[in-house]
This record gives C-alpha cells, structure tokens and sequence, in this order.
C-alpha cells in the first residue's frame, strides 16, 4: 500500500485504484490462525501445567498504559448517552498517550502506538476535532494514527463491519503490521450494522476477534450508547469478557450551555484492591481555549457534590429540595451537613464559615 501511496498516480481515480488493488493483495496474503481440527488429549497435554511451573513461566511483561484502568491486552467498554462527549474523551486519551502524559487523574506509565477508527463522522468532522486536540505530530512519543470509514469509502473500500470475516481479518492485519497497542472503536452501532444488539450469539463472533486481538498483544476501547435504563444498549454478553466498563454520565445539575460536561463512573473492573481509590468518579469538562484547542478539567466528583451541597445549603435550600436537585438521598445531605458541621465549614445557623466559604468558593 506504501508503494502505492508513493508512486503518485496521474489522477484521484488511478490512486483509489492503486490503493484498492493494494489493499486486496494484503487480504490475499493474510492467512490468519486455523481453527484446531486435531484436538485431542496429546494435543493439549504440554499446556496443563502444574500450578508452581505454570507461574515459573517466561512470559513477557504486561505493560500498563494508563494506571490503572488501561493496560496491554485489555478490552474497555466505554459508553453514554448520544452527546454526552465520548468521542472527545477518547480522543484526548489518545493524545495523551501517544505523548506520554497523564490523563485527568491517570498517569501514564507506558506510552504506545495507538489507532483511532471513526465509523460514523463524516472525514471533515474527525479533521476539525483531531486539530481541536493538537494534530501536530511534534511532541508525541508514538504515532496516532486514524481510520476514518467515510475517508477509506472515497479510495473505494467497502465499509467497516466488525461483522464481516475478511474486513476482520484485513483489519487485525494492519493492526499488527503497524505495531497498535491501542485502539479505540467508535462506535459499535455504527460498526455492527444489522446485527441484532440483543443476541449474544450474534455479538460472540466479535467479542471472538476481539480475544484474537488480546492475544496478539492489542487492546481495544470499544464505543456504545446507553439505552432507556442507562445501562449498555443490547446484549449483557458484550460485558462477559471486558476488563473495565465505564459510563460517561451528566451531572444532576448539568446545564446545556456548558457542553461536554460529565462524570466518569466505573463499573466492572480488573485491578488491583490496593488501586480501587484511583477509580473513584471524577467530573470532566472539555471546552476551547482562547486559542480554539480542545482541552479539559477534572475534578474528585464525590468532592464537586460535597461543594454543592454546602452551597446550597448556605442558600437555605432544603436537604429534601438537594436531594432531589443532585439525585442523592436525603441521607447523604444530611450526613455531609452533620460532618461540614464538625469540620467547623457550616455553622449551627446552616451558613457556611468563613473556612467553609474558601472551601466552596475559592477551591
């Protein structure tokens, strides 16, 4: 595909043709893993180890990406509302790792070569938020690389399907010829089109590939919106092999104006109990600077709901009339106003104190 990008054909048509022609030679010279037709008990006898040797192993380091919630051979499943900003929190967290930098509160510990694949946006849209984060390559420790399914539609390729065999296989084959680490498909409705979302057994020939992928070394971040509940749209089985699920959820006092403003919840999740306190909601808000780039801030979220429930209650709002507002319990308003109270931040009055006002004011 490289010679062919290189050759610099007369016309647009002669190098879709080129590219096509290249892409179809790839697809015929990868042959990806037979299925086992000769299992049989000599076949598996060298992988049932005792426990001591099994451990004993050579087997190569599993890298963490972001600590602690990403790592190599993961799978994520990220999902929210239409809107609710996962695009943009994808793809800072890919700018982030190619740089080498933290992520909200994450640090980066191992910074890699990562892909994105929009199925959905029109090319010119994935070009206006790519320059949004920094497109410039200058300053990143690995490539980031981008497949947009409009993009590869106009050099004639057909559309991405996670549902298709030989797109699969086309695709791991890039992955691995490149070297991704990490790649984040968005989304997985766009992706699946015509796959029931409430079969599990229509879904299990991808969650299938996406094993093939972990095993090979790649982790993914998949994309998907939430259904009436809140929860997943489809099939519970797409979560029976995932290490985290994630929701990207608004806040109870979210305002419209205010844009890609929300909380990061984790549900299941594959880490260690020492790090439990690293996956505690955080609230993110992602906006333009002066100079039009893209960029966040975050906050502890358990820390943003204590601050509002001390202004409020400094406004002589109800703990009943909180409650509902932020949609916790009365319980929870009552147990932060008995604890401000303690801490000398709400006086007996129910106003804040001259440290609870630096506290909600100037923090």
């Amino acid at each position: 595909r490289e010679a062919a990008m290189t050759a610099a054909p007369a016309s647009v048509a002669e190098m879709r043709a080129a590219v096509k022609a290249a892409v179809q030679e790839e697809r015929k010279t990868y042959a990806p893993p037979a299925a086992p037709t000769n299992v049989s008990a000599a076949n598996l006898a060298p992988a049932i180890l005792d426990a001591s040797v099994f451990c004993a192993l050579d087997l190569p380091e599993k890298r963490t990406i972001i600590h602690p919630w990403v790592s190599e051979q993961g799978i994520v499943l990220l999902t929210g509302w239409r809107g609710t900003g996962k695009t943009w929190f994808v793809l800072l967290l890919l700018d982030a790792i190619t740089r080498g930098q933290a992520f909200g509160p994450w640090k980066c510990e191992t910074s890699v070569l990562c892909l994105y694949l929009d199925g959905e946006m029109a090319a010119q849209d994935v070009v206006e938020r790519l320059r949004g984060i920094g497109g410039d390559p200058a300053g990143r420790l690995n490539p980031l690389y981008v497949y947009s399914d409009a993009y590869a539609n106009t050099l004639g390729l057909p559309k991405a399907s996670l549902r298709d065999k030989e797109w699969r296989d086309a695709m791991k084959a890039q992955l691995l010829k490149l070297g991704v680490k990490l790649w984040v498909i968005d989304n997985i409705a766009s992706l699946t089109s015509g796959l029931d979302e409430n079969s599990k057994q229509e879904w299990d020939v991808v969650n299938q590939w996406l094993l093939e992928l972990r095993f090979a070394g790649i982790s993914t971040i998949l994309l998907h919106h939430v259904g009436k509940g809140g929860d997943q749209r489809g099939t519970s089985g797409r979560e029976d092999n995932i290490d985290i699920s994630i929701s990207l959820q608004k806040p109870q006092n979210y305002r419209a104006e205010e844009g890609a403003r929300f909380i990061v919840r984790f549900g299941k999740h594959r880490i260690r109990h020492r790090d439990l306190p690293l996956i505690q909601d955080a609230e993110f808000q992602i906006a333009a600077d002066q100079a039009g780039r893209v960029t966040y801030t975050w906050g502890n979220a358990q820390r943003n709901t204590k601050t509002e429930i001390l202004r409020m209650l400094d406004d002589g709002v109800t703990q009943s009339e909180i409650a509902a507002t932020l949609g916790i319990s009365k319980a929870h308003v009552s147990q932060t106003r008995s604890s401000a109270m303690r801490d000398g931040l709400l006086g007996q009055n129910g106003k804040l104190t001259q440290a609870g006002f630096a506290m909600v004011f100037t923090e």
